[in-house]
C-alpha cells in the first residue's frame, strides 16, 4: 500500500488516497507496458461523507441508505453492495410488494404501478448485493456508485416527485380558495 497526496488545482486543498501496488511477475514485463498495478483503494482525507438521500423518503429507507453510503465512503464496497440491496427490500416492503424473496417483491412493483426502469433498477442492486454476501464479490466502485445512482433515481420517481406533485396541488388549491374567498370589487356603475 501507498499514500498519495494531490493538491487540487482550484482551492489548493490536499487530498490524501491511499493506493493497491501489486508488482506483476518478472514474466509478463514482456506482456504487459508497465511493471505495476495500481488500485485506488480509498481517499483518506478529507474524510468522505456519505451520500445524502431525499427527505421524502422513509427514515428507515434513508437511515439504510445513508449506513450503505458510510460503507461506499471507506471503500468498504462488498458491504456497501448489501446494504444497498438491503434498500431496495425496504423499500419494496414500504410499498406493499408481496413474495417470498426479494426477486418475487421486486417483481410485484409492477402491480403497484412502479415504472419498468426502476424495477430493473432494483434486481440490479439485489443481484450485486447477492453477489456481495452470497459469493464474496468485490466490485468497483463505479459499479457500486452505479448501484446508489439508482436507488437515488428511485427515491425521485416513488417518493420526491409525488411530493412536489402534491405540494403544488395544494399550493394551487389554496390559491383558488383565497382567490374565491376575497370580495370581488363591483365595477362603478355608470350613470
Amino acid at each position: 500500500m501507498e499514500e498519495q497526496v494531490w493538491s487540487c488545482d482550484f482551492c489548493d486543498m490536499a487530498v490524501v488516497e491511499l493506493y493497491s501496488v501489486r508488482r506483476l511477475p518478472r514474466e509478463d514485463f514482456k506482456q504487459v507496458a508497465g511493471t505495476e498495478k495500481h488500485t485506488l483503494i480509498s481517499q483518506v482525507w478529507p474524510a468522505q461523507e456519505p451520500r445524502p438521500l431525499a427527505q421524502e423518503a422513509p427514515d428507515k429507507v434513508r437511515d439504510l441508505f445513508h449506513e450503505s453510503g458510510r460503507a461506499e465512503a471507506v471503500a468498504a464496497f462488498r458491504l456497501a453492495g448489501v446494504g444497498y440491496r438491503s434498500v431496495v427490500e425496504e423499500i419494496c416492503k414500504e410499498r406493499g410488494a408481496k413474495g417470498k424473496n426479494l426477486h418475487a417483491m421486486i417483481g410485484d412493483l409492477a402491480r403497484l404501478n412502479v415504472p419498468q426502469s426502476v424495477i430493473d433498477g432494483f434486481h440490479e442492486a439485489r443481484l450485486l448485493g447477492n453477489d456481495s454476501v452470497h459469493d464474496g464479490l468485490e466490485y468497483a466502485p463505479d459499479e457500486v456508485a452505479d448501484i446508489a445512482d439508482l436507488i437515488e433515481e428511485a427515491v425521485l420517481v416513488l417518493y420526491v416527485q409525488p411530493a412536489e406533485r402534491q405540494r403544488m396541488a395544494a399550493a394551487r388549491l389554496a390559491r383558488r380558495t383565497s382567490h374565491k374567498a376575497r370580495p370581488v370589487n363591483p365595477s362603478p356603475s355608470t350613470p
